[in-house]
């Protein structure tokens, strides 16, 4: 795969998840979720050395992602309210 390609080949491609069930595609997701913070906590563990200080420092970095997300949101639920309002919708 070239360093310029986005979408990896089909050899490349996550296995198909058709055949899972609704409450079982869920509780993949919630591992991947899972799994991911995992990744993230290890990158402050080695950063900051000891569990506590790693914990501090991810739990912030959580809540600043959080408010974010949020400021993010309400971004655009303006804009939209705004482009109705300029619309006549």
């Amino acid at each position: 795969m070239s360093s310029s390609q986005l979408i990896p080949p089909a050899d490349l491609a996550p296995p198909s998840i058709a055949h899972l069930s609704p409450r079982d595609r869920a509780r993949v997701w919630a591992q991947m979720v899972d799994e991911g913070d995992r990744l993230v906590f290890e990158g402050f563990l080695r950063r900051h050395g000891d569990q506590a200080a790693a914990r501090r420092a991810f739990d912030e970095w959580l809540a600043r992602r959080d408010d974010d997300a949020t400021s993010a949101k309400i971004r655009m639920l303006r804009a939209r309210r705004h482009a109705e309002h300029r619309d006549g919708q």
